[in-house]
């Protein structure tokens, strides 16, 4: 991201990425299972995502309050990766 937000910040292109932890949703067959450390007991929070958080994010980072937003990966898990 960092590297493509350089590149492209001259043509006024903001560059971000969402990141999504375990979020509450069907999970075709061909993903496999949930990784055990993911799985609500793992998570801080202690419970899955909403797929409603996560459109929040993105919708916050497409929009105006985001403008000088650039370069970042937003982490939406809950805190699974602190522990």
């Amino acid at each position: 991201m960092r590297a493509l937000a350089v590149e492209l910040a001259p043509h006024n292109i903001r560059c971000n990425c969402v990141a999504p932890g375990p979020i509450n949703t069907l999970r075709r067959a061909s993903a496999g299972a949930m990784p055990a450390t993911l799985v609500e007991g793992g998570v801080p929070l202690g419970r899955k995502g909403s797929v409603g958080e996560v459109a929040a994010i993105v919708r916050m980072l497409v929009g105006p309050e985001a403008g000088y937003v650039t370069g970042q990966t937003i982490h939406v898990n809950g805190g699974a990766f602190l522990t």
